[in-house]
């Protein structure tokens, strides 16, 4: 069977009281009515207990709600004061915390440095090569302390290359910075909220081991996909992260099946589009459901 994984955060914020509990703890700490333990102690309680990771480092104040690209969420908008650089782990407590209450392997993401200075609002280095540059450094250091912890899956997100394509290069030469300090865990790229069929072969020519895509709203990466292959392993992003419409697992498959001759399935995974923070609960459950059905076909006729 073709292996599964997702790709970010599950649903953060439920319909109940009791599940709006890290909403009024985060409201509560901008207050100062709690401090930054208590809100740490109201975030493992939430399924994904990882924050921002802008806010733990250096030269970056956090500041008012920004729209997240397309979607109906919103984020504190990271302000680069000065430069930026690593501090101490941000991650790792969070992670240790997560695999500890796993029986399967929990993998670490970090929103990558092309995405995270695009999404900043730059008040000192006034050159987005230079701020992500930076970035990539003090990420760097990051993924080191993850795998160092016992990380052995680390996934960058690049979702700013769907929305910026001539930005691949920037990536690419952040990545590079981010790759010597993985030691033996599994660096994957991911990109989402849209394709990036045009610079595909480029893309996968990028320093990490694994390629993950949404094939969903970037449903024209399919075609570079089979046209051109890939070497490593991918990480298809098939199921609809975005919408609570439901997919026919025979259909995900076959369209999957057709990619065989370019991919080594059985080295890749099969994925939801991108995290599934922005669907109910009870639909992100089946949306997981449907990703199991459809690995068994793919498996069932590869």
């Amino acid at each position: 069977m073709v292996r599964t994984t997702v790709v970010g955060n599950y649903p953060r914020v439920g319909d109940t009281f009791e599940e709006q509990s890290l909403r009024r703890a985060i409201a509560r700490f901008d207050k100062g009515e709690i401090d930054a333990a208590q809100l740490r102690e109201a975030e493992r309680e939430v399924t994904d207990s990882q924050s921002h990771v802008a806010r733990g480092l250096r030269g970056i104040e956090v500041d008012g709600l920004v729209r997240y690209f397309d979607t109906n969420t919103y984020y504190r908008q990271p302000v680069v004061r000065s430069a930026v650089a690593w501090n101490q782990p941000i991650l790792v407590d969070e992670w240790t915390f997560a695999q500890a209450h796993s029986r399967a392997p929990v993998k670490a993401v970090l929103t990558g440095p092309l995405t995270l200075a695009s999404l900043a609002l730059d008040k000192h280095y006034g050159k987005k090569k230079s701020l992500t540059l930076d970035l990539a450094a003090a990420l760097g250091e990051e993924v080191g302390a993850l795998a160092k912890a016992g990380a052995a899956h680390i996934q960058i997100d690049e979702p700013a290359l769907s929305r910026h394509p001539a930005d691949l290069s920037l990536a690419i030469e952040g990545l590079e910075r981010i790759r010597p300090h993985k030691g033996s865990s599994a660096l994957t790229l991911f990109t989402y909220f849209g394709d990036v069929a045009k610079g595909y072969r480029d893309l996968i020519g990028a320093p990490a081991d694994v390629f993950g895509f949404d094939l969903v709203q970037g449903a024209a990466t399919w075609s570079a996909i089979e046209k051109h292959g890939a070497e490593k392993p991918l990480v298809l992003g098939v199921i609809d992260a975005r919408n609570t419409k439901r997919e026919e697992p025979e259909a995900v498959a076959k369209k999957v099946l057709g990619l065989k001759d370019a991919v080594d399935l059985k080295s890749s995974y099969l994925s939801p589009s991108n995290g599934l923070e922005f669907l109910p609960g009870d639909r992100a459950r089946e949306k997981l459901r449907i990703l199991t059905a459809t690995a068994k076909k793919v498996g069932a006729g590869s």
